[in-house]
Formats: C-alpha cells, structure tokens, sequence
C-alpha cells in the first residue's frame, strides 16, 4: 500500500463505525461489481456444475475433514 492509501486509511479509521460501515460497503462493492474475467467466469461455471451434482446426488461427496485432509495431502502439508 502506498502512502496516499495509508493515508486514506488511516482517516477511515477515525470516522465512526456506522460511518466506516457505509465506506466499506461502498468499496466492497466498487470491487465486487466489476466484470467476471474469462478464467472467473469458467470457475464460476465449474463450481456450479458441482454444486448441482452435489444437489443431485448428495452421496457421491465426502466430508469436510476428509476433503481438507485430502487437500493437505495433495500439498504436501503435514
């Protein structure tokens, strides 16, 4: 972050919480209204062709620690 930023934060740190609120909502969405790239828009697409054949077929997924630990495998993480 470049000084002009931490400046501006540090300001927003002194508004009140209703105040700070309100701004973090407004650059939450100033960020999350933009347009979905390509690679997002195929993620996007991935997760929701799983997310309906979860829906389908609850049987077919694995439980949460299963899943992490498959994942920590798969890292190398211990």
């Amino acid at each position: 972050m470049n000084n002009e930023a931490r400046e501006i934060e540090r300001k927003a740190l002194s508004l009140s919480v209703i105040e700070r609120e309100q701004l973090a909502n407004n650059l939450f969405q100033s960020v999350h209204n933009q347009e979905l790239s390509d690679n997002d828009r195929e993620w996007l697409s991935l997760a929701e062709e799983r997310w309906n054949s979860y829906r389908a077929d609850s049987s077919k997924g694995i439980e949460k620690k299963a899943f992490f630990s498959q994942i920590r495998d798969s890292l190398g993480w211990k």
